[in-house]
């Protein structure tokens, strides 16, 4: 767990990202996608905080964001207090240093015509960081902190599993020793005992080098081994945002309290019901009035329509947006 006192590494301040589309129908106006609609979030050095959602929920779209590998239609994310949403191509060519990304398709996300050492190599030539003979040692080095054989250096992307190919891409993001990694999903693809091996991986390296974590998943038993705060989000938005331990034993959203009741449940004394949502995620282009979750919530009040919620303090460091806090649900 991190210190409550740390730090912000990184502070994102009403980020939005909405997608307009190309065609419109019968000249009317084009539908606009919210994908990301106005998040706010913090995150401490050396924290790992995981954001939980269904897929289609903007988990993704939001990460990368962040990275500025998909350009924000607005708002503010304050690294290190620097506002990179201002910064230029050169600018944001330098911060890339500061933060990187593990991509969900391990094997998409390496060229297949490059040798793991070329692919690690790289980032090592972009940003001038070794040549030669210590660019060669920097690699094995890089090979054998993610427990590969340095043998492995010649082969190329097809020559490995998935597994493998994970270990590969964490290889990559700590190359240029950064402070920020975005986990987009890293082991939703991998069979369980490989994704044990790459979360417990992950956590080591966390240690070691005092890394920063934006882990996304959708999937809570994992979130809960690896994270320290979670954020809950949905249609574009944080629902609910709280330690770890805290939102597991006391989920206060309708909407989290559904993803828990979804996963096995190892302590006897915590009972949960099962609960099972109405119909489908509503289309983002077309979201509802209000609370974007209110034509699925079985707790549904006449305010949640005409009114969206905001997050509320609901204790030290659980903010929820919800107007069934206000009764105490």
């Amino acid at each position: 767990m991190t210190e409550s006192g740390a730090p912000y590494l990184l502070q994102v301040r009403n980020l939005k990202k909405h997608y307009v589309s190309k065609s419109g129908f019968l000249g009317r106006k084009n539908p606009v996608v919210k994908a990301v609609d106005g998040i706010d979030l913090n995150i401490r050095k050396g924290e790992i905080l995981g954001l939980v959602g269904e897929s289609g929920c903007g988990k993704s779209t939001l990460g990368r964001s962040i990275l500025r590998l998909i350009q924000p239609s607005s708002g503010n994310i304050v690294f290190e207090g620097k506002d990179i949403l201002s910064y230029n191509h050169e600018q944001m060519r330098l911060m890339r240093k500061e933060m990187q990304i593990i991509f969900q398709d391990s094997g998409a996300a390496l060229n297949p015509r490059m040798t793991v050492g070329e692919i690690l190599g790289a980032p090592l030539d972009i940003f001038g960081l070794a040549k030669e003979e210590e660019k060669e040692r920097r690699i094995i080095e890089l090979l054998e902190l993610v427990g590969l054989n340095k043998a492995y250096v010649n082969r190329f992307p097809h020559e490995f599993s998935g597994g493998q190919k994970q270990r590969i891409g964490i290889a990559r993001a700590l190359a240029v020793q950064p402070k920020l990694i975005v986990c987009d999903e890293p082991v939703s693809a991998l069979d369980v005992s490989v994704r044990a091996q790459i979360l417990n991986l992950m956590k080591e390296l966390k240690h070691k080098f005092e890394l920063t974590y934006l882990f996304i998943s959708h999937d809570l038993s994992v979130v809960h081994h690896l994270c320290d705060r979670i954020a809950v989000m949905y249609l574009g938005k944080i629902v609910e945002i709280a330690d770890r331990d805290k939102l597991y034993r006391n989920p206060s959203h309708p909407y989290t309290r559904t993803l828990l009741s979804a996963i096995p449940n190892p302590d006897p004394e915590l009972k949960r019901e099962r609960i099972v949502l109405e119909g489908d995620v509503p289309n983002p282009a077309n979201p509802p009035s209000g609370c974007p979750f209110h034509t699925r919530c079985p707790y549904r009040m006449d305010r949640c329509s005409a009114q969206a919620p905001y997050l509320k303090q609901m204790g030290e460091g659980h903010s929820v947006s919800c107007h069934l806090v206000d009764t105490s649900l």
